[in-house]
């Protein structure tokens, strides 16, 4: 028994006929009148009594009606099933984004991808950088958007996403706000406000202490707004790329002596299969120039 005779029953049993019920279905009458006769042969006996002006339902029909329409009903319902299924994992995304990544970078990205595909579903999660690998890693996000750090996991395949300045973020009042740079043995005697669980903060006071500057941190916070506020406050400077100081209204300045870089990327998992609404993200990062 195939599907295409149960609707085609189905279609005559509404109709009770033939012409209208091939109309309906869009075919040719003797095609439907062939299915119906092969289902007839499978289940040994006739399921309508054609009559010129009376066609109707044998006491077989009407035996076979209720089952019938149950079986096409859940073939329909397995097949809406699948569909959505499919949509699910091509359309959704999600995405793990390291804390102090900010957020223009990232957003004009998702955006552009969501104006290519509306019907993507995209789910954001905000967290460390080192919680956000280890996620990504274990499957629980489909990309990554991560700070590049000195190292990166070997499994990683990285997209390059956002490349900047690190300056001198500071409040308005602040006393380097009258230079055009910072000298780097300045930020020695100035307490430094840093965003814990931040790579690119991690590794700029390693790089600092590299350099012989010994900088000493005065106030930490694992939340981006939490710094700003400490820095606009007058409480201290802080590490941040220029168009994140920008972007929370703070006044920045270059750092003399040293060219640290602020690098995003967009980072997936190598090997690892990628859906349509992946594959469109990756393809929107290459089409991107880095800042």
């Amino acid at each position: 028994m195939e599907m295409h005779q149960v609707r085609y029953f189905l279609a005559v049993s509404k109709h009770l006929n033939f012409t209208r019920a091939a109309d309906e279905l869009r075919v040719a009458q003797p095609s439907l009148t062939r299915a119906i006769q092969k289902l007839e042969a499978e289940l040994q006996g006739p399921l309508f009594r054609r009559e010129r002006l009376n066609t109707h339902l044998t006491e077989l029909g009407r035996m076979m009606l209720p089952h019938l329409q149950a079986a096409f009903a859940a073939a329909e319902t397995a097949k809406t099933q699948a569909r959505r299924l499919k949509m699910q994992a091509i359309g959704s995304l999600t995405i793990g984004v390291c804390t102090g990544s900010g957020v223009e970078a990232p957003a004009a990205l998702l955006l552009a991808v969501l104006r290519k595909r509306a019907n993507i579903s995209l789910a954001v999660e905000v967290a460390p950088s080192a919680m956000v690998e280890r996620s990504l890693l274990a499957g629980e996000y489909d990309a990554a958007v991560l700070t590049l750090a000195a190292d990166v996991h070997e499994r990683l395949d990285c997209h390059p996403l956002h490349d900047e300045e690190l300056t001198v973020a500071i409040a308005d009042g602040h006393r380097f706000a009258a230079l055009a740079s910072v000298p780097l043995d300045m930020l020695e005697s100035e307490a430094l406000i840093s965003h814990s669980g931040c790579a690119f903060d991690e590794d700029m006071v390693q790089t600092m202490d590299s350099l012989g500057v010994n900088c000493v941190v005065g106030h930490r916070s694992n939340d981006l707004l939490w710094v700003v506020t400490l820095v606009r406050s007058g409480l201290g400077c802080a590490i941040l790329p220029r168009a994140l100081a920008r972007e929370h209204g703070l006044t920045c300045r270059p750092i003399e002596g040293t060219t640290l870089r602020y690098r995003t990327v967009l980072a997936t998992v190598a090997g690892r299969r990628h859906s349509l609404a992946l594959s469109t993200l990756i393809q929107t990062v290459s089409a991107m120039s880095p800042c």
